[in-house]
């Protein structure tokens, strides 16, 4: 009667995290920031603040939950933004600007164009953030970045800690 059901392999799954989102995301920032470019450094910097905007200090409330081992997400995040950098610079929407200080990644005439024609309520918070995002930090080096994420990263360290301790058993 009915046919059986192979054994298939099932597939890791990177909700929000994958390179189409991580790309996208990269793609709000560059646009917000356009036409300046960045480096792949501040990118995943970017990446991570713009989707937890509330672990900054006076941050708009986060896209993304807050989940005690978030901090480990940024160590994460360098490789899959690079696969969807190429793939967004492969649809003509990022371009890779070559300088005699390294490699920097930058919207496109496009890129605008493209996000405009998004209309979930996620793509306009996630543009909304990456506004924010910029605004706020582009004036600060890389270092200066990344000395603010580690100065924010010892106090999720802190978090996360006091999160996975175990409760005491209230007494009857």
């Amino acid at each position: 009667m009915g046919q059986a059901v192979r054994d298939v392999p099932l597939r890791h799954c990177a909700t929000f995290n994958g390179p189409v989102e991580i790309g996208l995301r990269a793609l709000c920032v560059l646009t917000a920031a356009f036409p300046s470019p960045f480096t792949l450094e501040r990118l995943v910097v970017f990446d991570y603040l713009v989707v937890h905007s509330d672990d900054l200090p006076a941050g708009p409330k986060g896209l993304h939950p807050r989940t005690p081992s978030r901090a480990g997400e940024i160590l994460v995040r360098r490789g899959v933004l690079q696969e969807g950098l190429s793939l967004y610079e492969s649809r003509g929407l990022v371009a890779t600007v070559y300088t005699p200080v390294g490699i920097l990644f930058a919207a496109t005439d496009s890129s605008g164009d493209f996000l405009d024609a998004m209309s979930t309520d996620y793509a306009r918070h996630l543009r909304d953030r990456a506004d924010w995002l910029v605004d706020r930090f582009v004036c600060l080096s890389d270092s200066d970045l990344v000395a603010l994420v580690r100065e924010q990263m010892s106090g999720w360290r802190a978090e996360c800690a006091i999160e996975s301790m175990p409760y005491p058993e209230e007494d009857s």
